[in-house]
């Protein structure tokens, strides 16, 4: 089960716990924000490989972080739309 915790949010920023993702899915999301025009800085963390709760940070443009995020998860969800089609 995959939790998420916002940790600190402003107009331009937010920092999120993702407890229960790991490489896989961080790296993904990085990835596509990072393709994001409107993000100036994406980077997440794992503090430890067993115990440790992933962490997320992105620093937009001024446009609001969360928006961001939907729409690098939306992208997410139609590239596997797409993949599975193709399977």
């Amino acid at each position: 089960m995959v939790m998420l915790k916002i940790v600190e949010i402003g107009k331009n920023y937010v920092k999120l716990l993702i407890k229960g993702e790991d490489h896989t899915y961080l790296n993904l999301l990085q990835h596509y924000l990072s393709q994001d025009r409107r993000t100036v800085l994406v980077r997440y963390n794992i503090p430890h490989p067993l115990v440790g709760e992933p962490e997320l940070y992105l620093r937009t443009d001024g446009t609001s972080p969360i928006e961001v995020l939907k729409k690098a998860n939306e992208t997410i969800v139609g590239v596997c739309k797409d993949l599975l089609k193709q399977i």
